[in-house]
């Protein structure tokens, strides 16, 4: 008996289905893991050493325990906040007087502190986004030099 011809012939035109393989549905996510896995193991890794404030010496305020505070009546520790901000491309810091003054005026001014006023003296500095990072460390370091306690907020 001979076959009809179409049941005879193989199909070596079909079309594949890529999401189908071997049995299982969908792609192989493996390769896909893979790769995830690298990068969030690259990124874990560099976000540990972009540290720019690790350079810096900080000093806060410290926490007394009730029992050693004394008599109940001492003076805290007093405290100079300076905010930086950008105006029309110059550094100013608001802080030392009524009206905001230039970034070298202010570090003038602490580098010729009295050292038994500023010994201990804590120099808490906020700055906004747009100041430039080498602005803070210059006041960090002025204030470093008169033995202050540098805050950086």
């Amino acid at each position: 008996m001979i076959e009809p011809h179409h049941a005879s012939r193989s199909r070596p035109l079909r079309q594949r289905n890529i999401f189908q393989q071997g049995g299982r549905f969908g792609p192989n996510m493996t390769p896909m893991v893979d790769v995830v896995l690298v990068i969030l193991i690259f990124f874990m890794a560099a976000s540990t050493i972009a540290g720019q404030e690790w350079f810096l010496r900080t000093d806060l305020p410290e926490q007394k325990d009730e029992d050693l505070a004394g008599s109940g009546y001492d003076l805290p520790t007093p405290m100079l906040d300076l905010e930086l901000f950008v105006d029309n491309g110059t550094v100013l810091v608001r802080g030392l007087s009524d009206q905001p003054l230039n970034l070298s005026e202010v570090v003038a001014r602490i580098e010729g502190m009295d050292p038994a006023l500023s010994d201990g003296l804590i120099l808490r500095v906020a700055a906004r986004d747009e100041v430039p990072y080498g602005s803070i460390v210059s006041i960090h370091d002025a204030g470093s030099a008169k033995n202050m306690r540098v805050a950086i907020r």
